[in-house]
């Protein structure tokens, strides 16, 4: 465990997620527009989905 560090893949995926949830809440509370917000969690969930991927293999 001493050895791993993050992978360039590992830090897009973390950079997509935390903008994907910054853009649902503001899709959701702000602008108030349900197909942004909808677009912002498939983004997030995929890229959480890419990282367990890449993390497991």
């Amino acid at each position: 465990m001493s050895g791993e560090s993050l992978t360039p893949e590992l830090v897009y995926s973390l950079l997509l997620m935390s903008i994907a949830g910054v853009s649902a809440w503001w899709s959701r509370y702000i602008i108030e527009n349900i197909v942004a917000l909808r677009i912002a969690v498939f983004v997030g969930v995929s890229s959480s989905i890419f990282m367990l991927i890449n993390i497991s293999g």
